[in-house]
């Protein structure tokens, strides 16, 4: 039986969360709960938005609330007067703003009302927000929304992108890229809103600080973020500087690729490929978008750098260049004779198909 996942908030984001739950008017508390909800990263935007809606209360503010026209309302009566009487004192007022006029009232509500369990919270909350996301986490909050469950709200979130994304900072959106850019196809309730992200992300200056990132990160999916970001034709600029000085060898192993084949591709959504009819036996395969790329440097230049990289897995992208037939070096007799003296079994292996298998005369150098 797997474990329990650990909670997504601090105890002390939590504990700030639980008292702004019986007094949601005090404006220096919430602003303490979004500066610390601001640095949790993208990626935790599902995971925490339960924790923040039960640990706020969001709903529940109102514990004078009396349910409607339900089996038992009578003992619901008297239960909600029992909790107003032993939480709120006959001095408090009986008498508290509803979720609506708090929100009316603080704009800043808005972005935690994001997580509100009710739709038509959700949607006033989207159209009161006035401001752009000013971190990756208030970005994915606000995409997840575009992918909500309720189709209002994700018309109200699209209205709110296409009015505040444009004015997001490149920074931001190049953080939270590396996780939206694969919710795309993960994600399967939005249809055509998750075109405004896309125009976020197909920015000169986002797809700057992105290359940026993946030049110098070295932990994580970064090869998988750089497939996704291919479908921008503004990174194609950026993809030499990845193959040369990227730290992570998938990145370097997939920018070489694309320049040496002159080719992008990345993953639109997966389809069924059968393997037998008979028994009805298929699996799920990813479906390719493609498109050409212009080559900076002849494709011999490129494929004798891979050749010299310090990772196997760049090395076999020269390999492979060869036996795909996309180039064909002068001394190529030599250059496979490298090869086959490599530490790496795997381009070994294909040195050898490539001595079994010598390239025709035919061969175009520089093949597009």
């Amino acid at each position: 039986m797997s474990s329990p996942a650990l909670p997504v908030l601090s105890p002390s984001l939590s504990a700030k969360l639980a008292a702004l739950a019986t007094r949601p008017a005090m404006n220096h508390e919430l602003d303490d709960i979004l500066t610390e909800l601001a640095a949790l990263p993208a990626h935790h935007v599902v995971r925490a938005s339960r924790e923040i809606a039960t640990g706020a209360g969001l709903g529940w503010w109102q514990p004078d609330r009396r349910p409607r026209k339900v089996v038992g309302a009578r003992w619901a009566t008297l239960f909600f007067r029992r909790v107003r009487e032993r939480f709120w004192p006959k001095s408090a007022p009986l008498s508290f703003p509803s979720d609506r006029e708090l929100l009316a009232a603080n704009a800043n509500l808005a972005w935690l009302y994001l997580f509100h369990p009710s739709g038509y919270l959700r949607v006033a909350a989207l159209h009161r927000i006035d401001t752009a996301p000013a971190s990756p986490f208030f970005l994915a909050a606000l995409a997840w929304r575009l992918n909500d469950w309720v189709p209002q709200v994700r018309e109200a979130a699209r209205l709110c992108a296409d009015r505040e994304l444009p004015l997001v900072e490149a920074h931001v959106a190049a953080t939270a890229a590396p996780y939206l850019l694969g919710r795309r196809i993960a994600w399967n309730r939005w249809t055509h809103e998750h075109d405004t992200l896309d125009q976020v992300f197909a920015r000169e200056d986002v797809l700057e600080a992105l290359a940026a990132q993946l030049r110098v990160g070295t932990t994580g999916p970064l090869a998988a973020c750089l497939r996704h970001a291919l479908r921008f034709a503004g990174i194609d600029a950026h993809l030499i500087e990845l193959a040369r000085h990227a730290r992570q060898p998938s990145v370097r192993a997939l920018a070489y690729r694309c320049l040496i084949s002159g080719r992008a591709d990345w993953v639109v959504g997966f389809e069924w490929m059968w393997i037998d009819k008979v028994f009805f036996v298929r699996r799920r395969v990813p479906k390719l978008g493609t498109r050409l790329i212009g080559r900076v440097e002849p494709a011999t230049d490129l494929v004798r750098e891979a050749a010299r990289d310090t990772s196997a897995a760049v090395r076999k992208i020269a390999a492979d260049a060869l036996i795909a037939k996309q180039c064909q070096l002068p001394d190529q007799e030599s250059f496979v004779a490298q090869l086959a003296n490599d530490k790496s079994a795997a381009v070994r292996s294909r040195a050898d198909y490539l001595v079994r298998h010598p390239p025709s005369a035919d061969v175009l150098v520089d093949k597009p």
